[in-house]
């Protein structure tokens, strides 16, 4: 087996029809639809950090600023998946709080109740976020549905596409969106990959 050349070419060489079939799909999630491109590079680079993927955050990033995203716009989409991340993790622990701590009453308030404080400067972060600022409510919802989305939120998913489609979004900005985070998630996997390939198999000899 020759030697990677490249850090993504181990599936052009070994794969070439799936790759080429996966370059097909990157393209039309970027060339084509009612999205601009600033708003889809904003959703990536969310999505970029929800995978984990340094080098895909950072590629997104700097494409985002090439499309004219400020450091503030790039700032609070970032911060969008903080908030994301942190209400799934919210949503998820309501069942085990209730199974094992609650009364049955199955209140989503609960860390609010317990942890007033907590709960409280939690509320507070949320509300800041969507505030009209660098980006408009629009695009933040926009954002907030492919974190959520990758995040595997069916609570959060819903509660986002019904804010976006409030804030003016239309069902194929929807999906979209929701198409920019099913790339980037299969995009940081090939990263991440090609790490595990070149350390297991990228020296080997075919047999």
């Amino acid at each position: 087996m020759e030697a990677v050349a490249t850090q993504q070419s181990w599936f052009e060489s070994l794969a070439p029809e799936m790759a080429s079939q996966w370059k097909q799909f990157h393209d039309s999630v970027y060339e084509s639809g009612e999205l601009d491109l600033k708003s889809k590079e904003l959703i990536a680079a969310a999505a970029s950090t929800v995978g984990r993927c340094p080098h895909c955050t950072k590629g997104h990033i700097q494409k985002a600023q090439k499309q004219g995203a400020s450091k503030e716009e790039i700032a609070e989409a970032l911060m969008i998946t903080s908030l994301i991340s942190s209400g799934t993790e919210l949503h998820w622990m309501l069942d085990d709080y209730e199974n094992l701590l609650g009364n049955g009453s199955g209140n989503k308030r609960w860390f609010q109740e317990q942890t007033e404080q907590m709960g409280t400067q939690w509320r507070t972060f949320h509300d800041a976020l969507y505030e009209e600022s660098a980006l408009d409510r629009k695009t933040k919802e926009l954002v907030a549905v492919a974190v959520a989305e990758t995040r595997r939120c069916r609570h959060c998913t819903i509660a986002h596409i019904e804010g976006a489609q409030q804030q003016g979004a239309t069902k194929n900005e929807v999906a979209e969106a929701i198409m920019v985070a099913s790339l980037i998630a299969s995009g940081t996997q090939l990263v991440w990959m090609t790490e595990d390939y070149e350390r297991l198999l990228g020296d080997q000899n075919d047999s």
